[in-house]
């Protein structure tokens, strides 16, 4: 009698704890796929300043804090740097372009998620406000009067800090670590009423930090 009663019993127990394995297994697997409220991300790439035909150089860093699931906030630095020209010298033919610009932009933004697949893909849009602490340097030729007598050539410095603004269009995948995500980025950040003072391109990979 009482093996008939310690059967029955131990079949219980054994449900109930395939319940609680199952139940606990579902709960880790679903706070693995929700994303860290704070995240760091770090990047690099490319620049172009269409202004003064150069290219150059980007890196960035940036920290990320979800509101909601298709929307967050970001604080970005990013720093650019010259390092050539799209065209030559036209004082100097054949000779390299001695133009330049750099400069550091603090961009916090407002991001949202356009398209959110359930294979981790996001296509996002961010905008904000951007400060621009840096400068441009450049050779102008000041002869106007007496063009006979050849170019009259002078080294000019703009130095900046301005406000303007930041727009980026960003891609995101997950990658086989949880924590860790890859990104590619266009972002342009615009002054004086023109959008794409700066364009740059960039590949990120993004850190979850703390808790889900």
């Amino acid at each position: 009698m009482a093996r008939q009663l310690l059967i029955p019993n131990l079949m219980k127990a054994n449900q109930l704890i395939l319940l609680l394995i199952f139940f606990s297994s579902s709960q880790c697997l679903v706070q693995a796929q929700d994303r860290p409220k704070l995240q760091y991300t770090v990047g690099a790439g490319g620049s172009h300043d269409p202004n003064n035909m150069l290219y150059g150089l980007n890196f960035s860093n940036e920290l990320n804090y979800r509101l909601g699931k298709r929307t967050s906030l970001n604080a970005g630095l990013l720093f650019y740097q010259s390092i050539g020209s799209f065209e030559n010298d036209n004082f100097a033919p054949g000779q390299k372009n001695r133009n330049h610009s750099s400069g550091f932009f603090i961009n916090p933004s407002f991001k949202y998620r356009l398209i959110q697949r359930p294979s981790e893909f996001n296509l996002s849009f961010a905008l904000g406000p951007t400060l621009q602490l840096g400068g441009e340097g450049y050779i102008a030729n000041i002869n106007f009067f007496n063009p006979e007598d050849g170019p009259n050539l002078a080294s000019f410095t703009d130095s900046y800090q301005r406000i303007g603004i930041f727009a980026e269009l960003e891609a995101e995948w997950k990658t086989k670590n949880p924590n860790v995500r890859n990104a590619v980025s266009l972002a342009a950040t615009g002054f004086d009423e023109y959008l794409r003072w700066y364009v740059h391109a960039s590949y990120k990979i993004r850190f979850g930090i703390g808790k889900k």
